[in-house]
């Protein structure tokens, strides 16, 4: 641990407090979930109780303050139906042979509500997505979280669209706990490496997390990046696991973090950074108009420890925020969070050159594919189901929830605004080759001005005053 470490530890008192017992809505009846029609998963553990966890407070004010520590982890089973026919089932749970574990995850998302967010870890690899081709889908690690607006589906499919390096499957189910309805959720493939179907690394390369939440963590890469005086980040890791990387493999990566951030000040970071992706992932974020900046999820991926891999993009992740920035850039844009800050202001133009050249070629099948893909969904049975779902949540939690017609028509409404908006934004994004040529064209049009006082007399160089202006054959009274 560095020097800024020490003091930054020194300087933070982390406060514990226990999770009392969940607000309980209004029960909902096993039959009405599933007759709402999506697929039912139900979870057993054997404790018959949800599994808690505490929040650890980091006191110092001028930092990102709250997460969850100490997540109890709870073995059972689990096993998902659809209309009577079961879909998987893990069976009853047998260590490192059958059935899961569950415990809460997530930082605030875990603190705003009693609906918790949850990480299953089966005991046997299995696609809990049932896609038919198990051997290279099946895996240990699945994540439930909320989505009852539609925002992370939406986001994902502008992953997608955008052809960011992987974009995370899923689908919609209902979720009985113990007995007990626990809500509609996203069940979710987790960020980790996985080369034929997650994050592509090799056993020597790196998933990292840029994080306002390194404090939690035992192992973590210093920044240097410190634009913003109250937001201070650092890089964790989910590849390798906090628990295995080594300290060869923590110097390895701050050495070469310590080149990328120092590439960013004098323009050579393509050395180092796969441009195209960091493209592609901020554009995909100005798309969308992201309002959180500072919890962001920043995912990184660097292939193996070599100096022929670089540090790439990975996935977006976490789009609750989507859709709120209205006729301004994301707020990763906006505040200057992480590279970009650098990237959009230094002199050298392969950044901003990427960017919008991904803009101009690819922007109208983008708008396309989402408006498309919204007409789609909102005539499906999932959204039919998704909607009648939403309805027992509300019921079940005591939320406001807007219905799936709404929020369909919301994105709609907001892909067709932000087109416009952003063909005009893009236009005040000028590269310094941009800059340069506007400049020359002025001086060129200068120079093809001549100058007549009221006298009509020319005049070289005229100082402020009324003058007859004539360009390109044109003669007109002007103020100079």
């Amino acid at each position: 641990m560095g020097k800024k470490s020490l003091l930054m530890f020194c300087m933070t008192a982390i406060a514990f407090c226990a999770i009392s017992t969940p607000c309980q809505g209004e029960e909902i009846d096993s039959a009405k979930v599933a007759d709402a029609g999506l697929p039912v998963m139900y979870i057993t553990t054997i404790t018959g109780e949800r599994p808690t966890f505490r929040t650890a407070k980091k006191e110092n004010p001028d930092w990102i303050g709250n997460t969850i520590t100490d997540e109890e982890k709870l073995p059972g089973r689990v096993y998902i139906q659809l209309k009577g026919e079961t879909l998987y089932d893990s069976h009853e749970y047998i260590k490192d042979s059958t059935g899961m574990t569950i415990k809460v995850r997530g930082n605030t998302s875990a603190l705003v509500s009693d609906k918790w967010p949850y990480k299953i870890k089966l005991q046997k690899k299995a696609d809990l997505l049932c896609r038919g081709n198990d051997s290279i889908y099946k895996d240990k690690e699945w994540l439930l979280i909320r989505d009852e607006n539609i925002r992370n589906m939406i986001g994902l499919k502008i992953n997608e669209l955008m052809k960011m390096q992987w974009t995370p499957a899923f689908r919609y189910v209902n979720v009985i706990m113990n007995g007990s309805y626990e809500g509609v959720y996203m069940l979710i493939e987790s960020v980790k490496r996985k080369p034929k179907s997650r994050l592509d690394v090799s056993e020597t390369g790196y998933i990292a997390e840029f994080d306002p939440y390194w404090w939690s963590e035992s192992k973590y890469v210093e920044s240097h990046l410190t634009w913003i005086p109250w937001l201070y980040m650092n890089y964790t890791f989910k590849y390798p696991d906090k628990d295995d990387i080594t300290d060869e493999q923590l110097e390895y990566f701050a050495h070469f973090i310590n080149k990328v951030e120092e590439s960013l000040s004098d323009g050579t970071y393509s050395k180092y950074i796969d441009v195209e992706s960091f493209a592609r992932w901020m554009l995909a974020r100005d798309i969308l108009g992201n309002s959180d900046g500072a919890g962001s999820n920043i995912y990184l991926t660097k292939y193996d420890d070599t100096s022929d891999s670089k540090l790439m993009m990975g996935n977006l992740w976490d789009l609750e925020g989507s859709m709120k920035n209205e006729d301004k850039w994301d707020e990763v844009h906006n505040m200057g969070v992480f590279y970009y800050h650098d990237l959009f202001d230094v002199d050298s133009d392969d950044f901003l050159r990427m960017y919008k050249d991904i803009w101009r070629n690819e922007s109208a099948a983008i708008f396309e594919g989402i408006l498309a893909f919204l007409n789609d969904y909102a005539q499906s049975e999932e959204a039919v189901a998704m909607n009648n779902s939403v309805a027992l949540d509300k019921i079940r939690w005591d939320m406001d929830h807007d219905d799936i017609p709404h929020c369909i028509a919301h994105a709609q409404e907001w892909f067709t605004h932000r087109k416009e908006w952003l063909s005009t934004a893009m236009s005040t994004i000028k590269t310094s080759t941009e800059i340069e040529q506007e400049r020359m064209e002025l001086e060129k049009l200068e120079r093809a001005t001549t100058y007549y006082n009221l006298k009509g007399q020319k005049v070289k160089n005229p100082p402020t005053g009324v003058y007859i202006r004539q360009r390109h054959g044109q003669t007109i009274k002007v103020f100079k």
